[in-house]
């Protein structure tokens, strides 16, 4: 693989895959599942081929998005773009289908070590969908942002279901123990998954933002480009607003009350100054900054919030293990 590919399999993104998949199995469910006495089900061998389906499918994805948006592209980021102009055409559709497949096996192998075969289905839907978005669906208003917000969900919850299936597959009797762990561990997990919905959601909105120009000449209905810069910076600044408000509630209606997080306040301030503070920015500049790197200020500050929501995964697992 030459050096242009490789520029544009977007390592940062996937090492963001690595890390929240590696965060949800080991600082949420491992640790919950230790805390409750319940011998992990998923074999890690498993987790490999569960991680490396996901870097997979993502890296065939990046590359039919670069196969079907080089005119985009070209116009909003032409320096980074001519590195895909030197990539043949046929060349990504190749890369496409051959880490399309080996995404796929790996899947299929992750679900065999689950137990769960039909789980092989959701490798399948993502393949169909991260196609369906980089041809057709992310040139239509509202769908392509919410199609793609939707896949990155499904990283997070694809521990939480191997590590379901697997648990239920290796006891004979569901105990209070295991039934608390499971429980709260995918719990747990299907809020990261909707906070990943949710921040994606408002990325991709920024991002339509910056690629404003590329978008309009090539006919991308996008916010931007159908009710413009401003409206869409309103609807960011609600979205900002709901997150807020969904984190706050987390906080002080479910997470504050569990028993190792009682009365615990590093992770009341982790999650206000970290995770809540930095949106409350993000509400106040969507609103109120009128710069022309606005948005690109905006994009730095919610990978921030990514990967601090990312982090507090092992902030939890600390104080689960007492160390803390």
């Amino acid at each position: 693989m030459n050096t242009n590919i490789l520029k544009l399999i977007r390592w940062k993104n996937l090492f963001i895959i690595v890390l929240t998949m590696i965060a949800m199995r080991y600082a949420i469910a491992q640790a919950l599942f230790a805390y409750y006495k319940i011998p992990p089900a998923f074999p890690d061998i498993g987790f490999v081929f569960l991680v490396l389906s996901a870097v997979f499918l993502v890296m065939a994805g990046n590359f039919i998005n670069d196969y079907f948006d080089r005119k985009t592209d070209f116009i909003n980021k032409p320096k980074k773009t001519l590195v895909a102009f030197k990539v043949r055409r046929r060349q990504l559709i190749s890369l496409n289908v051959v880490f399309n497949v080996l995404g796929l096996i790996c899947g299929f192998i992750a679900a065999y070590f689950a137990h769960k075969l039909t789980l092989g289905i959701m490798f399948i839907f993502i393949v169909a969908v991260l196609w369906t978005y980089s041809a057709e669906l992310k040139r239509i208003l509202f769908i392509g942002n919410f199609s793609l917000a939707l896949i990155i969900a499904l990283i997070p919850l694809s521990v939480a279901l191997t590590e379901y299936f697997a648990l239920e597959h290796s006891i004979t009797q569901w105990e209070e123990n295991s039934i608390r762990a499971i429980k709260l561990s995918v719990q747990f997990i299907i809020g990261f998954s909707i906070f990943a919905f949710l921040f994606t959601y408002i990325r991709e909105l920024i991002k339509d933002c910056i690629e404003y120009n590329g978008d309009l000449e090539t006919g991308i209905k996008s916010f931007p480009t159908v009710f413009g810069k401003r409206k869409t910076d309103i609807i960011i600044a609600i979205l900002s607003l709901v997150a807020i408000i969904a984190i706050i509630l987390c906080w002080e209606v479910y997470l504050s009350k569990l028993l190792f997080l009682r009365n615990h306040i590093i992770a009341p301030f982790y999650i206000y100054a970290f995770l809540v503070f930095p949106t409350a920015l993000l509400f106040l500049i969507a609103l109120t900054l009128k710069t022309p790197k606005k948005h690109k200020t905006m994009l730095t500050l919610i990978n921030l919030i990514i990967v601090f929501g990312i982090l507090f995964s092992f902030i939890f697992s600390s104080i689960v293990y007492g160390k803390i």
